[in-house]
């Protein structure tokens, strides 16, 4: 049940290449169950490799049953698994022997060029694992995050860990400009715990957490689970606990040549969705955006509310001032 080569075009036409499995995957419009979405993220996640391995250990991965991975290459269009496993080994060779591969860099093998500095290196793979973001993420996790996130009736929290926090931060602040009913959830443990009182249905948390996964923010997001919180999980590749019981997960490469994981990549994800959450309410957040530019006027918050207050006003020429008075 795979695509099959086009035929009918017209003459001369470059014949479309078959969709792989990850544009399958991440197709707009596809619908797929909670469960199935979780294999799903395992598979973007990890892929091609994560598909090539029995159902029963992808199942596991994705805490789920095995029932349930082979369903999700029946509703991809494939016979089974197996066909399905077919379409991904078919993906590998093309890209280990076509020419296209080759074409892509010019019609040549690039030249071996010497070993970049430090800092051109890390550019570089930064910028690689850039691209790899929308690859990794299936759309219909985008799309539950913003619809979650735009939901007016739901008070958004966020919360990250020791450097994601910062991450979290922003993802707050835009959402600030776009509705009301945000928070940041960043203080004292004490005070963070003393949150989840009132924490229930009509609250999400967007929640940052990645390698070396902090035991709070875990426990945090589990007992806010409990409480019937919805769960918005921004983390890595290897995936933080909470992404067990996430009601959305968005994973972004976060591996470099810094000793340090980057934040650049997560970084991508909260503009992307904060950009959605825009487009999604349309002209509301414009209303809301203009009234906090009126407040922040009036109390001469940025620099040009400053300077365009302070200016001294021009003073016009006697005999003008005299006609004006008359």
């Amino acid at each position: 049940m795979r695509d099959r080569p086009e035929t009918s075009r017209a003459e001369g036409a470059p014949a479309k290449p078959p969709r792989t499995v990850r544009d399958r995957l991440m197709e707009p419009g596809r619908s797929f169950s909670n469960s199935e979405l979780k294999v799903v993220r395992v598979m973007l996640a990890n892929y091609p490799a994560a598909g090539l391995t029995t159902v029963s250990k992808l199942a596991k991965q994705a805490a789920v049953s095995d029932p349930t991975a082979l369903r999700l290459a029946v509703k991809l269009g494939y016979d089974g698994f197996a066909d399905m496993q077919d379409a991904l080994l078919a993906e590998v060779e093309a890209h280990m022997r076509s020419p296209l591969t080759l074409a892509a860099g010019g019609g040549t093998r690039p030249a071996p060029r010497a070993k970049p500095n430090v800092y051109q290196s890390f550019l570089d793979e930064t910028l690689a694992q850039c691209s790899a973001v929308a690859k990794e993420t299936a759309t219909a996790d985008y799309e539950r995050a913003i619809t979650l996130l735009t939901d007016r009736r739901r008070n958004i929290l966020c919360r990250g860990g020791r450097f994601s926090r910062f991450v979290a931060g922003i993802l707050q602040r835009c959402l600030h400009h776009l509705r009301d009913g945000t928070a940041l959830l960043d203080g004292t443990a004490a005070d963070i715990v003393d949150e989840l009182a009132a924490i229930g249905r009509r609250h999400v948390l967007a929640v940052f957490d990645y390698r070396r996964y902090q035991t709070d923010v875990v426990d945090f997001a589990r007992q806010a689970k409990a409480r019937g919180c919805a769960i918005i999980l921004f983390t890595d590749n290897w995936r933080s606990p909470i992404a067990a019981f996430a009601d959305v997960v968005l994973t972004a490469p976060t591996a470099t040549a810094s000793p340090f994981d980057t934040l650049v990549t997560p970084l991508i994800q909260v503009e992307a969705v904060v950009a959605g959450a825009a487009h999604r309410l349309g002209a509301d957040w414009r209303a809301r955006a203009a009234l906090l530019e009126e407040v922040r006027a009036d109390n001469r918050v940025t620099v040009d509310d400053a300077a365009s207050q302070s200016k001294p006003r021009r003073r016009a020429p006697a005999g003008q001032k005299h006609q004006e008075t008359k």
